[in-house]
């Protein structure tokens, strides 16, 4: 527990764009949420900032050690700590900032979208400043073999004198994070999905790319990450050039497409509030429509 949240507090890029995110937009006598507030870092950002209220509401026991830093920094006469989901909070005021770092690698895993708009109905005021207010989904066409052989190929041959294939097709219907650099790109990039939080009314988006592929290769699957603008002029991005501690997704192809310079790749990625995905289309001749929620077996208990 404590050393995923050192690895998020080390990352400087991340932490000082919140820092400076809130250092512009917090006021004094505001009151300010931080929802998902894991180590409190943001809280505590947002009380040096002038904040005359923070609510740091985190539903695991890392409330426990926020608490426990509130004292020690001397902040709990401004920091309250709500040990609970955000979806189960009542406060007894509206707050005029809203700050989340509830992101995943591929930005809406951890259902930043349904959240916000629950605290937008029910903990903000009307005119709230949402940080982040937008996050976008990038995609691109990828020739990644190593990759697509350890987390899919690899079910296809016999281990141990067992065939372990069926089980091939859930692995290639799930995502996978891992470091995807420019050399794999088939095509350039293409921003697929933009959220504004502060008007987004459904959990559930998507949206359509096109690509035309720039040189010959095999087409594995779709590299995505995300950037989100926290406040206008500061962003932060889990591209391949940005160094975050968010590893970017690989979106597998079942199977593998051989592509020529100039084949066009259609590609439509849904998102259902980040729980589960669907990324579908068409690569020059062939089809393809995978989805997370093949990613494991029926249950039969």
């Amino acid at each position: 527990m404590f050393a995923y949240h050192r690895q998020l507090i080390a990352d400087s890029p991340r932490s000082l764009a919140y820092r400076d995110a809130l250092r512009r937009v917090v006021k004094s006598g505001d009151a300010v949420i931080d929802l998902g507030s894991g180590s409190g870092v943001l809280a505590f950002f947002a009380a040096e900032a002038g904040a005359r209220r923070v609510y740091a509401i985190e539903r695991g026991h890392m409330a426990d050690a926020i608490s426990l830093l509130v004292s020690h920094l001397g902040f709990a006469d401004r920091i309250e700590v709500r040990h609970q989901h955000s979806r189960e909070v009542e406060l007894p005021e509206r707050a005029s900032v809203l700050v989340s770092e509830t992101l995943g690698s591929f930005g809406l895993e951890e259902q930043i979208i349904s959240q916000t708009i629950d605290a937008r109905a029910r903990l903000l005021t009307e005119d709230a400043t949402i940080i982040p207010r937008r996050v976008a989904l990038w995609l691109v066409p990828v020739e990644l073999p190593d990759l697509h052989e350890r987390h899919v190929s690899w079910w296809s041959k016999p281990r141990y004198g067992f065939d372990l294939s069926p089980i091939r097709v859930f692995a290639s219907n799930t995502l996978v994070t891992g470091d995807i650099t420019a050399a794999a790109y088939l095509a350039r990039p293409a921003r697929i999905i933009d959220v504004d939080l502060t008007t987004v009314t459904d959990p559930n988006v998507s949206g359509r790319a096109s690509f035309e592929a720039e040189r010959d290769g095999v087409l594995h699957g779709f590299g995505g990450w995300f950037d989100a603008t926290l406040i206008e002029g500061i962003t932060l991005a889990n591209d391949e050039p940005h160094a975050t501690c968010w590893a970017q997704v690989f979106l597998p192809l079942d199977e593998p497409v051989a592509l020529t310079r100039g084949t066009r790749v259609e590609a439509e990625l849904e998102s259902h509030d980040g729980t589960a995905w669907r990324w579908r289309g068409r690569a020059g001749e062939r089809e393809f429509d995978q989805t997370t929620w093949l990613s494991a077996p029926p249950c039969i208990k």
